[in-house]
């Protein structure tokens, strides 16, 4: 499919706002959670384990959630993936120990993982791969804007409320929105 079809389809869309949801919640986790853990009492160093932990997880969400594509679905491995970003955000909002951030971290981090390694398959699924560069260059685009957004947005609302669970609560709902967002893809029609 060409861009130019690609674009005036539905699923183009939901792709868009499904991986813009994907790094606006992954980014902003990436950039506040160590604050995040420090302010709960926990030493920096072991704040910063936890976003080890993350980037940890990330490289067995990428090969299991890549081969989980190719197995069930890419369609269907993306909703597994939000599944675990939805689970990872509800968690993050009740985890107040060491444990528990990391519990998060491994959820969290390996649904982060596997929205890397979907991108491209699902796009390909959904459109071919004759414009594959550009239409992905363009999702990862729109991705990019959720991903300078969310950060930015989380650090305002923290400097005014003092806290992150306004700003958890926002990434909780978000990620059910993406969660719709997969669940609703259905064929391109040509």
């Amino acid at each position: 499919m060409t861009l130019k079809a690609a674009v005036r389809t539905a699923p183009f869309w939901l792709i868009g706002a499904a991986f813009f949801i994907v790094l606006f919640c992954v980014v902003t986790i990436l950039i506040h959670v160590v604050p995040h853990a420090i302010d709960l009492g926990i030493s920096p160093s072991n704040a910063a384990k936890v976003l080890s932990t993350v980037g940890a997880l990330s490289i067995a969400g990428r090969f299991l959630m890549g081969a989980a594509g190719d197995r069930v679905g890419n369609r269907n491995a993306l909703i597994i993936c939000f599944g675990f970003l939805c689970l990872g955000t509800i968690w993050l909002q009740f985890s107040d120990r060491l444990w528990m951030l990391y519990l998060f971290a491994c959820i969290h981090g390996f649904a982060h993982g596997g929205f890397f390694a979907l991108i491209a398959p699902v796009l390909a699924d959904y459109f071919g791969t004759r414009d594959q560069g550009v239409i992905l260059g363009i999702v990862i685009f729109i991705a990019n804007l959720g991903s300078s957004i969310g950060p930015v947005l989380a650090g305002y609302v923290f400097d005014v409320t003092g806290s992150y669970r306004v700003i958890f609560m926002v990434l909780t709902g978000l990620s059910l929105v993406g969660l719709c967002s997969a669940y609703l893809l259905r064929p391109v029609q040509r």
